[in-house]
C-alpha cells in the first residue's frame, strides 16, 4: 500500500515497555519523519520510560499510560487518545490493552503484529516480528504495509544536561577518575536462566581491577540491593554499587563510562544508544535479534551448547552459563577498538 506523505498528518507509536524495547523503537521515529515530513508524531509509553525519549526532535507529544485503577482517570486518558484524530497508529506492544487503544483511536490505518487474538483491533498486520533480524529492523519493516521501505538501527535517547552533574558528584564522592577504565556490570536479571554466576562476576571484576586498573560498578533494580552487595562482597577489591537513579541519570552515567557488561537487558541497549561499548552474554535468546552483528564495539558471547535458544526463564542445570569463563569475557574486551588505549 502506497500512501501519499501529506495524507498522514498525525501518527501514534505505541511501545509501553520494557527499557530495551522502547530504545529499539527509537529508529522508527526518524524513519517516519523522513517519509512523512509534515506529520506530527506522538509516542505512547509506560511510566518512567518517557525519560529516555523526552526531547527527541521527531516526537511532537509524549503520553504515558496511567497506572492507577482510577476509572475516571482512565476514561479521560482514552478520551484524549480518541480526540487526537490520528491517521496512523502503530502498536508494537500488541497487548489487549494497547490493542484496545489502537482500535479506540479510530485511525484510518492501524498496524499491529499478526496475532489471531488481536486482529479485531488492526486493519494492517505485519509478521516482520518473526524474522531473524535485529529488532529495530523488524519494527521498521512493519512500515512496509504503508509503503515505507527504509530501515534503521540508529538507537537514540535524549539525556538532559542537568543529569551529568549528578554523575560527576558521584564520581567525586568516591574519588573516581575518568582516566581509569570504568566498567559497569549487571549482576542480576529478571530471568535467572540468563544470569552468570556470582563467583564468575567477582573473578572478572577482580581481574579488571588488578590488570587494567579498572573501576567496577554494579547496577541494580529495586529489591536487588542485597544480591548486589553479596556479589560485591565476593571480590577482594572495592566494587561500587550504583544508587537507584532515575533512567535519565543512569543513561548519563552509561555515557560517562567505558564499558557495560551484562546479559541481554535494558541497560545494555541503553549503553548502546549512548555510544558506550557493550559485551553481552547470551544463552536463551538469539543474538541476531538483540545485538548488531557487525559492530566491533558490541561483541557477544554465546556458549556452544545444544540447548541454547531454549527461551527458558529458569533452568536447573545452566550449562550455557557454566561454559562461559572469565577468559572468554576478557578476550572480547581486548577486541573492542574503543577501549584499546585504556587496556594497553
Amino acid at each position: 500500500m502506497n500512501i501519499k506523505p501529506d495524507s498522514i498528518r498525525k501518527i501514534l507509536v505505541i511501545q509501553l515497555r520494557a527499557i530495551g524495547d522502547v530504545i529499539l523503537t527509537t529508529p522508527v521515529f526518524s524513519v517516519l519523519k523522513r517519509n512523512f515530513p509534515t506529520a506530527n508524531i506522538h509516542f505512547l509509553t509506560g511510566q518512567g520510560m518517557h525519560e529516555l525519549v523526552e526531547g527527541l526532535p521527531e516526537i511532537g507529544a509524549l503520553f504515558t499510560l496511567p497506572e492507577s485503577g482510577n476509572l475516571l482517570q482512565n476514561l479521560q486518558f482514552y478520551f484524549n487518545i480518541r480526540k487526537q484524530n490520528y491517521d496512523l497508529v502503530i502498536d508494537y506492544q500488541c497487548t489487549p490493552g494497547t490493542a484496545f487503544i489502537t482500535w479506540l483511536s479510530g485511525a484510518a490505518f492501524r498496524i499491529g503484529w499478526k496475532m489471531e487474538r488481536r486482529q479485531w483491533a488492526y486493519n494492517l498486520y505485519s509478521d516482520a516480528n518473526i524474522e531473524r533480524v535485529y529488532v529495530s529492523y523488524q519494527k521498521c519493516r512493519a512500515l512496509k504495509l504503508i509503503g515505507v521501505h527504509e530501515e534503521s538501527r540508529m538507537l537514540r535517547v535524549k539525556i538532559a544536561e542537568n543529569q551529568y552533574p549528578i554523575v560527576d558528584n558521584f564520581f567525586r564522592e568516591h574519588n573516581i577518575s575518568r582516566e581509569n577504565l570504568l566498567v559497569n556490570i549487571t549482576p542480576k536479571g529478571k530471568r535467572p536462566a540468563r544470569q552468570w554466576f556470582p563467583e564468575k562476576i567477582a573473578e572478572l571484576a577482580d581481574f579488571l581491577i588488578d590488570n587494567y586498573n579498572a573501576v567496577v560498578f554494579y547496577n541494580r533494580a529495586p529489591g536487588e540491593e542485597k544480591y548486589a552487595s553479596e556479589v560485591a562482597a565476593l571480590s577482594k577489591n572495592l566494587i561500587h554499587i550504583l544508587p537507584l537513579w532515575p533512567l535519565s541519570t543512569f543513561a548519563a552515567f552509561l555515557d560517562c563510562i567505558d564499558l557495560h557488561i551484562s546479559y541481554d537487558n535494558g541497560p545494555k541497549h541503553l549503553a548502546m544508544a549512548v555510544g558506550t561499548p557493550t559485551i553481552s552474554l547470551f544463552a536463551t535468546d538469539f543474538p541476531d535479534l538483540w545485538n548488531p552483528m557487525d559492530k566491533p564495539d558490541h561483541p557477544f558471547i554465546l556458549a556452544p551448547v545444544p540447548c541454547r535458544f531454549c527461551r527458558l526463564k529458569k533452568c536447573p542445570i545452566m550449562i550455557c552459563m557454566k561454559k562461559v569463563d572469565v577468559s572468554d569475557v576478557v578476550a572480547k574486551i581486548q577486541e573492542i577498538p574503543k577501549i584499546q588505549s585504556k587496556i594497553s
